[in-house]
């Protein structure tokens, strides 16, 4: 029976441009080895090996992991779908492990997966995860909310999210943009009152909020356009990209 408990793999998902470099590969290592500390996964030296498919191929996403079962690392690059767009999604209970498995990448997935599927099926394109009535996690992303007083509100790490990689390029930069952060819990008043909500990740840029539950919310598009320019230019960046392979430690 192969095992799909947390400790049975470490993973993160990482952009592919079309030359086969990867964005912001530094941090996602860094991320990478944190995680697996926490679940008791001892990580190689030796990072795998991403390449181009095709010249034609574009941007494109790559889930890289290391499975404890047959200590490898496993890659499999998937088109990216939708990106940066305006959104609708639900809200679903969040899942829990313990505090130290509760906001790592790890093998036992299926419930941000299930997620996903029920936002699917309510034709949504995002799950919010929700948790002592604070919303703590997307399925595939960040939530962020522009609060009315212009300041942008996150979840604390310690409610239980995924530490996004996208969100903390943002969270370094917004705040020269005018846009100040704030770690605080996104409970329903706060969602209630917002100018704006966006969910930042990865896969999915940053993609504005219309509705939550078949409810509007916000009427602003402030903190998305804000977002977007701040990622396209960061992507511009040369030190954002790296080739990884195993020579590239």
């Amino acid at each position: 029976m192969v095992n799909s408990g947390p400790r049975s793999e470490v993973f993160t998902t990482v952009l592919v441009n079309e030359n086969g470099a990867v964005a912001d590969w530094t941090a996602h290592r860094q991320r990478l080895t944190e995680h697996a500390k926490r679940l008791r996964i001892e990580l190689p030296d030796k990072p795998p090996s991403i390449t181009a498919e095709s010249e034609q191929a574009g941007w494109r996403l790559a889930r890289i992991s290391w499975s404890a079962g047959d200590d490898a690392w496993h890659v499999r690059q998937r088109p990216l779908t939708f990106r940066d767009e305006v959104i609708d999604a639900i809200t679903v209970p969040a899942p829990r492990w313990n505090e130290r498995t509760n906001g790592t990448k790890h093998g036992d997935w299926t419930a941000y997966s299930t997620a996903a599927e029920a936002a699917a099926n309510a034709g949504c394109d995002a799950a919010l995860l929700v948790h002592d009535y604070a919303i703590v996690d997307a399925d595939r992303g960040t939530p962020m909310v522009l609060d009315e007083d212009g300041t942008v509100w996150m979840s604390p790490s310690t409610d239980g999210g995924v530490d996004g990689i996208t969100a903390a390029v943002l969270e370094s930069l917004l705040p020269d943009a005018g846009l100040p952060v704030i770690r605080g819990r996104l409970n329903e008043r706060t969602v209630a009152r917002c100018a704006e909500m966006v969910v930042v990740g990865t896969g999915m840029g940053v993609c504005r909020i219309n509705g939550v539950d078949g409810e509007a919310i916000g009427n602003s598009d402030v903190l998305s356009t804000t977002c977007q320019r701040l990622m396209a230019q960061h992507f511009t960046e040369e030190s954002t990209w790296s080739v990884v392979g195993p020579h590239d430690v």
